[in-house]
C-alpha cells in the first residue's frame, strides 16, 4: 500500500541520558560547515517581502487598533445546515470554487455539475454556540446542470473538469474572513460540499493572527477522476507510464473526499472551531496565497499553521522567510510541513490552479537549468534547502499508531499552567505522522519540547547529501528564537487539533485522541504570547 492509499483510506474512515546530552550539545550554532554548503551565510533580517513591498514588523499586543470582529461574528446566530455528517451514500452533485480564497468584493465562480435542480447555501465556519457554521447566502431553484467532460493532460496526468454550471456570486463585503462552504443540495440525492476561503486585506485593523489553509495538500491527495500526486489510473496516466502517479494536479475539479470538503474537516476545522470558541483575533488565508497575495503576512504578530501542509512553491515558502525575518512569530501546529517543493502555475480559470511536482529531480525537466524550483524534497538536491532551517524540524514518517506526547523541556513558557513535568504523557496526541529532531541543522538556542517514542511504518535508507535526525524513532517538538525575536514553534504531530475539538472522527487506526484541557492550554499560551495577548472574549 502507498502513502496516498495508507492516508485516503485513514480519512475515509474517518529518551535516555544520551540523548540529552546530545541535544544540550546542539543548543550552540550548527556546523559552519554544512550551513554553508546548504545555505550560504544567514541573511540579515529583511524589511521587505518577497514581492518587494514593505514588511513592517509585528505590532506588539495591544496595538491593534480594532474591535475583535471574530468574536463579534460568533455571536450571530449560526445553524447546522452545512454538516453533513449524517448524510447518506455520495451525492450525484459535485461543485468546485474558481478560487482557493477571495477578498470581499471580488466575484466567485462556483462551477456545478447536479442531474437535478439543486439549491446553493453558502455558509461560514466557526463556533456559533456549537453550531459550527452560519448561513450567509441562498441561492434557490436553480435548474439542473450536466457535468462538465473530464479533460485528461496525458503528459503529465492532470485531470480538470471546468465548465458545468457556472453560478457567479458577488462576495459581500460583510462576510468576514474565514473558512466557507457552499453546500451545493439537488432535489434527489444527498448534498456536497464545495470549500473556499474568504480572506481580508491587510490593513490598519488586520487581525493579529493569520490562520493559513492548506489547500496544495488538499490537492496533492485529491484522485477526483483518478489522479493525484500517489497514483493514477490507465487512463490517465502520464504517457508511458501507465498507472504511475500524475505529475500535475489542478484544483478546477471538485474535491474525492469529504464529500467535495478535502481534507479540512479532518486536520483543521477542530482548530479553526476551537479558536472562534475561545474568541481569538485571527484572519483566514490559503496557503496559495502566500505566493499571489504575499502582503497578507504584513503587520501579523502570529501565523498558524494547522494540520498538513506538506506541498510548498518557493515563492511560498520565502513569504513566510521574510515574515520570520521581519519578526513575526510561526507556529506549526502540524507535521510533515514543507516537505516537497512545487511550482504552481495557472489554468484558464486564473493564476495557481495547477501544481507541479515531479517528486524527483532525474523526472523533473526544470532540474538542470534551474536546480532551486525542482520539485522534489526540499532537502534533498538540487534543491539542498531542508525546512528543518525554517521550521526548527522536519518529517520523520507515519507511524504505525498513535503515540503519547511525552513532554520534555517543561520549564519552557508552552507549559505554563498546565501542570505537565518532564516525562509526563499526553495521550494520543502523536500522530498520524511525526517530525524529529536534526541537530545538524538546529538553531542556536533551539529548545526540545517533547520526545515521544514512536513506531514509524518504516524506516527510510539514508539519502545521499540528506542530513540525518537524531533518532528517527523519536517524535519531537522544538521552538527557536529567529534573529529577528521572532519565535518558531513545532509541535511535529498533525493530530494537535483533535485535542481541541470534538468535531468528527478524531481517530488513527481506530486509536482516538481525546479531548484534552492541557493542549488547550499550551495553545492558549501560544496565542496570549505570540499571537492576539487577548485571551478569551
Amino acid at each position: 500500500m502507498d502513502r496516498r492509499q495508507f492516508l485516503v483510506g485513514v480519512a475515509r474512515t474517518g529518551l535516555a541520558a544520551g540523548l540529552l546530552a546530545v541535544v544540550d550539545a546542539c543548543a550552540g550554532p550548527a556546523p559552519p560547515s554544512l550551513l554553508g554548503i546548504l545555505r550560504g551565510s544567514p541573511a540579515p533580517p529583511s524589511s521587505t517581502s518577497p514581492s518587494g513591498q514593505p514588511t513592517p514588523g509585528p505590532p506588539a499586543p495591544g496595538q491593534f487598533p480594532r474591535d475583535n470582529p471574530t468574536a463579534a461574528e460568533n455571536r450571530r446566530a449560526g445553524n447546522h445546515g452545512w454538516d453533513l455528517t449524517a448524510a447518506d451514500g455520495p451525492s450525484g452533485a459535485t461543485a468546485f470554487a474558481a478560487a482557493a480564497s477571495v477578498a470581499p468584493g471580488d466575484t466567485l465562480d462556483l462551477h456545478v455539475a447536479s442531474p437535478t435542480a439543486f439549491d446553493v447555501e453558502w455558509y461560514r465556519l466557526g463556533w456559533y454556540e456549537g453550531s459550527g457554521g452560519r448561513l450567509v447566502r441562498q441561492d434557490r431553484g436553480l435548474g439542473a446542470a450536466p457535468a462538465a467532460p473530464r479533460a485528461i493532460d496525458r503528459v503529465t496526468g492532470r485531470v480538470e473538469a471546468a465548465g458545468g454550471r457556472v453560478l457567479s456570486v458577488p462576495v459581500d463585503g460583510a462576510w468576514p474572513s474565514g473558512v466557507y462552504l457552499a453546500v451545493v443540495r439537488p432535489t434527489v440525492g444527498p448534498p456536497a460540499y464545495a470549500p473556499f476561503t474568504v480572506r481580508a486585506a491587510p490593513t490598519a485593523s488586520s487581525a493579529p493572527v493569520l490562520f493559513v489553509n492548506a489547500t496544495t495538500t488538499w490537492q496533492a491527495y485529491n484522485a477526483w477522476g483518478g489522479a493525484d500526486l500517489y497514483d493514477a489510473s490507465t487512463a490517465d496516466a502520464p504517457e508511458g507510464a501507465s498507472g504511475r502517479r500524475a505529475v500535475q494536479v489542478s484544483y478546477d475539479r471538485p474535491q474525492a473526499l469529504g464529500r467535495g470538503a478535502g481534507y479540512m474537516p479532518r486536520w483543521e476545522l477542530q482548530f479553526v472551531r476551537w479558536q472562534e470558541r475561545e474568541g481569538r483575533d485571527v484572519d483566514y488565508c490559503a496557503d496559495v496565497d502566500l505566493e499571489l497575495h504575499p502582503e497578507v503576512v504584513t503587520g501579523r504578530r502570529l501565523i498558524l499553521f494547522v494540520g498538513h501542509h506538506e506541498y510548498w512553491s518557493r515563492p511560498m515558502r520565502a513569504t513566510i522567510e521574510g515574515a520570520i525575518a521581519a519578526g513575526t512569530n510561526v507556529a506549526f501546529l502540524s507535521a510533515d510541513d514543507m516537505a516537497w517543493q512545487i511550482r504552481l502555475e495557472p489554468s484558464p480559470l486564473g493564476p495557481a490552479r495547477r501544481i507541479t511536482c515531479y517528486k524527483s529531480s532525474a523526472l523533473d525537466p526544470l532540474a538542470s537549468t534551474q536546480p532551486a524550483v525542482a520539485t522534489c524534497r526540499w532537502r534533498e538536491p538540487p534543491v539542498n534547502d531542508p525546512e528543518a532551517l525554517v521550521i526548527g524540524e522536519m518529517y520523520g514518517h507515519i507511524v504505525a499508531r498513535p503515540a503519547d506526547w511525552i513532554v520534555a523541556g517543561s520549564g519552557h513558557w508552552l507549559y505554563e499552567a498546565t501542570g505537565l513535568g518532564d516525562g509526563d504523557a499526553i495521550r494520543n496526541l502523536v500522530g498520524q505522522e511525526f517530525d524529529t529532531f536534526f541537530p545538524t541543522l538546529a538553531h542556536p538556542g533551539t529548545v526540545i519540547l517533547a520526545r515521544s517514542p514512536v513506531v514509524p511504518i518504516i524506516h527510510r535508507a539514508p539519502r545521499k547529501g540528506v542530513p540525518l535526525p537524531l533518532d528517527e524513532d523519536v517524535q519531537t517538538a522544538t521552538a527557536y528564537v529567529a534573529d529577528s525575536g521572532a519565535t518558531v514553534i513545532a509541535a511535529g504531530t498533525f493530530q494537535w487539533s483533535w485535542a481541541l475539538d470534538d468535531y468528527g472522527d478524531r481517530s488513527y487506526h481506530g486509536v482516538a485522541t481525546p479531548l484534552d484541557g492541557r493542549v488547550a492550554r499550551m495553545t492558549t499560551n501560544i496565542l496570549d504570547r505570540l499571537g492576539d495577548g487577548r485571551g478569551t472574549v
